[in-house]
């Protein structure tokens, strides 16, 4: 076994540690589907998010199906990789730290043709991880007081196939057809002051299962002086999936620390459809051979058509401008190995889904990163850093400030071709 092989291997094994962990910590993850997972791949992440047309023979970009066909002939690509985020959590009136890790992707890509390339992977989609607590009062008793409590856990993932063909030098269209699966836990304590009062819970849990598909196509120009512009288009249609949903809420009262439940309110399990919005992304890239790359995104999905069991959950519309350059003093240095690494910087500026009375939640994030290759195993390591924000504490909502590194190590291998020795 090859030492590049051996050290995917290797992280596979840590992927599955770390992908068992608390992935979230944001309030913001109680509502729709949860947190949707932005924290893609450490290559893109490091250039603010900007990859609807970054296409590489040596890099997987599962953001756009049309870039698979760009894939050196011969060759496959590997690669896992995970995260981890220390978060800041507060309002007016207190905050707390917490730390979270996540598996972000075990994926694959190989051409089939000189002209098609496919991939093959597994994601996170969504997550929620939160657990809230505030003081209630009784509408029509407001002395009479109960501290409510707020829990939830749990993810969707998706695995996805995709293929592309490349209808010319300058062309290229491709499709992801992706299977999404999971399930969302949601709990609910109400404990009254009054002690004559009977405590109430809540336990509701959603499984779901479905497909959907993803469309992108590339362009590519090339010009004088090794430059290259290539604009990517990405979008997906609204999709349904299939969810059942079990609910549980019954009134308690304490013996000692134990809860011992009272009555049973609601014992229900319901199936019903979930709706998925509408994405829309493009972006545009400029590169100067091995050299340097710049590029710039722009993205919105219409969560206004969302829909759980025929609910619209009050969602709005969101949107992401993002942007990085990269920089590589000598892609073909022998003697210098920092100039072989690729430096890498971005931005980007999205509004959530979300938004309290006139007040929508936004997020700014700084990130930078490195390409570390490593010639004779064909292995590289992308290593991203990311600085961010999201919301604020304006009429009593919360602010998360973040830091998040994330990892990936990619093999890049010998596809049907014979080795010949002298």
């Amino acid at each position: 076994m090859s030492r590049g092989v051996k050290y995917v291997v290797l992280l596979v094994f840590c992927v599955q540690y770390i992908s068992a962990q608390t992935s979230t910590s944001s309030p913001y993850s109680r509502f729709g589907l949860g947190e949707l997972n932005n924290n893609s791949f450490p290559v893109y992440s490091s250039l603010g998010g900007a990859s609807s047309a970054y296409a590489e023979s040596n890099i997987i970009n599962f953001n756009n199906p049309a870039t698979y066909s760009f894939i050196n002939s011969n060759t496959f690509l590997l690669s896992t990789g995970g995260w981890h985020q220390t978060t800041r959590i507060s309002n007016k009136s207190n905050s707390q730290v917490a730390n979270n890790n996540g598996f972000n992707h075990l994926i694959m890509a190989f051409p089939i043709s000189k002209r098609f390339g496919a991939s093959v992977g597994l994601l996170p989609y969504t997550s929620i991880g939160y657990e809230m607590n505030n003081l209630v009062s009784d509408e029509e008793d407001p002395s009479n007081t109960a501290n409510a409590s707020y829990f939830g856990d749990g993810g969707i993932s998706k695995i996805y196939f995709g293929g592309a063909y490349k209808f010319s030098e300058n062309f290229s269209l491709g499709v992801n057809a992706s299977f999404l699966f999971g399930s969302l836990n949601r709990r609910k304590e109400l404990v009254y002051n009054d002690l004559s009062f009977l405590n109430s819970r809540s336990n509701s849990r959603l499984t779901l299962k479905g497909y959907y598909y993803e469309f992108g196509f590339l362009f590519k120009e090339s010009f004088e002086e090794n430059k290259t512009l290539k604009l990517g288009f990405v979008f997906n249609n609204n999709s349904t999936l299939r969810a059942k949903k079990s609910e549980l809420i019954e009134s308690f009262q304490f013996s000692g620390i134990n809860q011992v439940a009272k009555d049973t309110v609601v014992n229900s399990i319901n199936w019903g459809d979930i709706t998925l919005p509408r994405y829309i992304s493009t972006g545009i890239s400029f590169k100067k051979q091995e050299k340097w790359l710049f590029a710039v995104d722009y993205s919105t999905q219409n969560w206004q058509d969302y829909s759980f069991f025929g609910n619209s959950d009050n969602l709005v519309n969101s949107t992401k401008i993002c942007g990085g350059f990269q920089f590589t003093p000598d892609y073909n240095s022998i003697n210098n190995y920092f100039k072989r690494i690729d430096y890498r910087i971005g931005a980007s500026y999205s509004t959530l889904p979300l938004q309290f009375e006139s007040d929508k939640i936004d997020e700014i994030n700084l990130s930078f990163g490195f390409g570390l290759p490593m010639r004779k195993s064909g292995t590289k390591y992308d290593l991203a850093f990311v600085l961010g924000q999201r919301g604020s504490k304006h009429n009593n909502l919360i602010k998360e400030e973040f830091i998040r590194v994330a990892l990936s190590i990619s093999y890049n291998g010998i596809w049907f071709v014979k080795r010949k020795y002298d």
